[in-house]
């Protein structure tokens, strides 16, 4: 960014005027108009002459500071005039950092985490004050900046905000610098890799699921070190998740023990002609049918999505053939809003591709072919160590 010029001086109808920047950074120091029909004129007094108005909400560029409660501003078909600053709102101007390795922070505080460091004569977007902080845009995220640190001659215009009240992303490039701490990581894509190293050619650990929340412990090369909930450690992409300043919330678990479990799923009452606790009774009526590759005879033999396939064909509904295909079908959910008759699918082979499908009952339970332990039609714990490291997500077909 071109660096902003301050308090170059120009004499301009007997009154001194601030210069704020070449023309090529206007466009950074903006003002809403806030009143109807404001004439906007010649020089800074109302004896200049009405060069054009501007109305509630119209965008002004301030291309100075005349000091005397004006600002001199320009609009499409208006390179130059003069308009009281009391008919305006400046809502950002660019503004200098005077002072090297300092600071940017996630929140207005000095507590909060530091997502990088501005450097001397630096240039920043700043859009309004809290206190004795400035904020920010940040390499496209939002920071604050004590104001100590900061100079420019519209700074006192900006309007306060209020802190924010949400965790703040955190950037990887802060991970890097080894400035961000008491921060966690939220999985964006639908089913994410834990690896033993940093490389895709390492060793999967697990797989986890669209917003598990991990501990984030570093960061290399475009890889983060995170843990799970069971205490495995490994590296994610970067790319795939979203960092955040604060403490890492629960993910949503099914524990037998936890009465608070399942009161989602035994209030839901589906709106659609097919009763989703229908279709899970009919599931279980073949428990004990062996597992065939291919197969979609409930009686005889099904493999994983077979069975799937069939069960909902009793009822009138035609799914895609194979799990990975059946992730394409109906809406996505929650893993702590799951009901009875959702499909829930994993990454079996530890190549981030679906590969296995099941149909959850209910209690934390789901039902499935397997070719496993298990060997047929049988009823698993999602909450179980396999289930848990490969489940990807779950949708919903019925409503």
């Amino acid at each position: 960014m071109i660096k902003v010029r301050l308090l170059t001086k120009t004499i301009f109808a007997g009154c001194v005027l601030t210069v704020l920047a070449a023309s090529s950074v206007y466009a950074s120091n903006l003002a809403k108009v806030t009143a109807t029909s404001v004439n906007i004129r010649s020089y800074n007094s109302t004896d200049g002459r009405v060069v054009g108005t501007a109305n509630t909400g119209d965008v002004l560029t301030i291309t100075g500071d005349a000091h005397n409660g004006w600002f001199k501003v320009k609009k499409p078909g208006l390179d130059q005039g003069f308009i009281s600053s009391q008919f305006v709102s400046v809502y950002q101007t660019d503004a200098t950092c005077i002072a090297d390795n300092v600071n940017v922070r996630t929140n207005p505080s000095a507590s909060g985490a530091a997502i990088g460091t501005a450097k001397k004569g630096q240039v920043f977007v700043t859009s309004g004050k809290n206190g004795e902080w400035y904020q920010i845009n940040f390499n496209g995220n939002t920071g604050y900046i004590n104001s100590e640190y900061m100079q420019g001659s519209l700074l006192k215009y900006l309007p306060s905000v209020q802190s924010p009240t949400a965790s703040d992303e955190v950037t990887a490039e802060a991970l890097a610098n080894n400035i961000a701490d008491n921060i966690y990581a939220v999985v964006t894509v639908d089913s994410l890799n834990l690896r033993e190293s940093p490389s895709t050619d390492s060793k999967i650990l697990r797989s986890f699921y669209n917003g598990y929340n991990l501990s984030v412990a570093g960061y290399k090369d475009g890889w983060v070190i995170v843990s799970d909930d069971n205490g495995n450690t490994g590296y994610v992409k970067a790319d795939y998740i979203q960092l955040k300043n604060g403490s890492k919330p629960k993910n949503a678990s099914f524990d037998v023990n936890d009465a608070d479990t399942y009161k989602f799923e035994q209030g839901y009452v589906n709106t659609g002609d097919i009763d989703c606790r229908e279709v899970v009774a009919y599931a279980e009526n073949f428990i004990g049918t062996p597992y065939v590759w291919g197969g979609t005879d409930l009686t005889s033999g099904v493999d994983c999505s077979g069975f799937v396939y069939s069960v909902y064909k009793n009822f009138g509904i035609t799914l895609n053939r194979t799990s990975r295909d059946m992730y394409t079908q109906g809406k996505i959910v929650g893993r702590s809003e799951l009901v009875p008759g959702d499909l829930l699918f994993f990454n079996t082979g530890g190549d981030s591709v679906i590969s296995h499908v099941g149909m959850y009952i209910g209690e934390g339970k789901y039902i499935h072919s397997t070719n496993g332990a298990g060997n047929g039609v049988t009823i698993s714990s999602l909450s179980d160590d396999y289930s848990t490291s490969t489940y990807v997500g779950a949708r919903r077909i019925l409503e």
